[in-house]
Formats: structure tokens, sequence, C-alpha cells
């Protein structure tokens, strides 16, 4: 019989972990109470609530698998994970076209002033005059990250009759060009050329603070950032003082260095700011679950 501990909230029938299995459903698991008791099982589900540092990975004597719905693991300590043989496992399959919709949904936003316009409307006003925007064909399309995200983002872009420029510190094969006749290009040629650049790498050390200062003064001055990936690969003192000189178009983000975020880039003009919703379609959330389940059943049957 194998033991499972899910601490956060989770919809534990689509896990379909069946008999060979054991679960403990604690999604309000205290840290104390999660230290205590976590060296009675194998396998460990967390989301983005529960921290699995060194501390709990040394308290899991018996633990083999943490796994984790979605995609983000920055609550893991990855590293010293594998390092005490414990395997990490995610689905970032999971949240792919929700991710993807949220960015192109962004773009459209920013390219026609919707936030500006409900508002005033609501407001009384009526600024059919004022708010001209233009449009996404045509322009060029800056993804930074290669990934399952970043190559359906580039499918969509090319559909809307968009041109791609691609950047990844990763190579991967030409034939995945094929399918949107995508361009690679530097990370500072991306910057400069693009009318939409689209971030989507993890958080790294290499990663942290990737769009500086020196990135945004690169950029076209009509010219919008999208980061929908983590929110330390913004500098966001650094974007919102090129937003409020005017030194690039605009920007949405999804992701925050603190969340709920703080600072300047809350009273920044031009940008819109969503609270880390780039994966929260019902789909998604579902798919997530049962995507994990089925990567535990096969971990300890294979």
């Amino acid at each position: 019989m194998v033991r499972v501990l899910i601490c956060d909230h989770v919809e534990v029938e689509k896990l379909a972990l069946g008999p060979l299995f054991e679960v403990e459903y604690k999604p309000t698991i205290s840290r104390a109470e999660m230290l205590k008791s976590v060296g009675g099982y194998e396998a460990l589900v967390v989301r983005s609530r529960t921290k699995v540092d060194r501390e709990v990975i040394d308290k899991g004597a018996r633990l083999k698998l943490i796994a984790r719905p979605g995609t983000g693991l920055d609550n893991v300590d990855v590293d010293y994970a594998k390092s005490k043989g414990v395997t990490v496992v995610n689905s970032p399959e999971s949240l792919v076209e929700a991710v993807s919709e949220h960015v192109v949904l962004l773009m459209l936003a920013l390219s026609r002033n919707l936030v500006v316009a409900d508002l005033g409307v609501k407001a009384g006003k009526w600024e059919k005059n004022a708010l001209v925007g233009s449009e996404l064909k045509g322009k060029a399309l800056g993804i930074v990250g290669l990934g399952r995200i970043g190559r359906r983002i580039a499918e969509i872009g090319k559909t809307i009759g968009m041109s791609v420029l691609v950047y990844d510190v990763i190579s991967f094969p030409a034939d995945v060009l094929e399918g949107f006749g995508g361009k690679v290009v530097g990370i500072d040629q991306l910057f400069a050329m693009s009318d939409y650049v689209t971030l989507h790498v993890p958080m790294t050390a290499e990663t942290t603070h990737l769009v500086d200062g020196t990135k945004l003064s690169m950029m076209k001055k009509t010219a919008c950032l999208i980061n929908t990936s983590r929110g330390g690969v913004v500098d966001e003192d650094e974007l919102a003082a090129a937003l409020t000189e005017g030194r690039i178009g605009g920007a949405a983000l999804d992701v925050f260095e603190e969340e709920p975020p703080t600072g300047a880039i809350l009273s920044a003009p031009s940008t819109i700011l969503t609270p880390h919703i780039g994966g929260q379609t019902e789909e998604a959330q579902s798919n997530a679950i049962v995507v994990i389940g089925e990567k535990i059943r096969n971990f300890f049957t294979h």
C-alpha cells in the first residue's frame, strides 16, 4: 500500500489512484503538522500553498515522490529532493492552452485599449476618437522561451498574421519552426525588433530580472511586454519607470515578484495586471489533476 498525503485543495476523485493507494486528504494542514506526519508517506501532493523545502524533505524518511499539479515548482526544492532520491513531477502540459489564450487576450486588450475603454464607458465617458488602437496582424511577436506554451503562442500568432521571432537558451530541432515560420534571433535583437514580447521561461538564477532596464531600453517606444511566466523574470521597478516615462507602449503582467504585488507597478500607466490566472480555467485545472494522477500511478506501478 502506497500512502499519499495531499496538502492542498485537490479534486481527489480526479486523481483516480485506485486501491493500491491510501490517500490522506488534508488541504489545510499546517506546516507543523506536516513536519510531524510526512515521514509516514511515500508520496506528497502539493499545490502552491505548501512549501516543500529541505526540512520537509528530510522529515520525509519514506518519501519517494513529490507531485505538483500545474506548472510552477518554485515552492519545491527540486534539486535537494533529487539529491535525496525523491522524484518530483508536475503537469505543465495541462496548462498550455489556458496560458496561451491568456497571452493572446492580453495582447488584444493592450492593442485595443480595452480596459481604458471599458472603464470610460462605465464612468459615463465616450472616448471613441481618443481610443485608436492597432491590429495584431502584421506585427512582430517576440517569444522568449520556446517550450510548449511558447510554441502554441507562435502557432496562434502565425494564424493571426503576425511574424514570429523566437529566442531560447536551449537549442531545438529546426523542424520545430516549420509549423509557424518562426525566425531564431538573439535576445537583444528580439527585444529591439518585436512589437510584442512575451516571456515563457522558468525562474532560475539566470532568468532573474532577465528583463531589466537595459532590455527595456532596447524595445520600440510602441512595443508591449507580456509576462505570464514568473514574476521575478521582470524587474518591476524598471518596468514601471519605463512605462511612466513613456519609453515603451504598455505591459500586461499575470505574475509578480511578490503576490499580491506592491510598489510602483500598481500605479504605472498603460498596464493590465491580472492575479496569476493564466492557468485558471476549468479545463486546465481539471486536466492538471488528471495528469498528475496518471504520473503517480505510473511511478509506483512501473
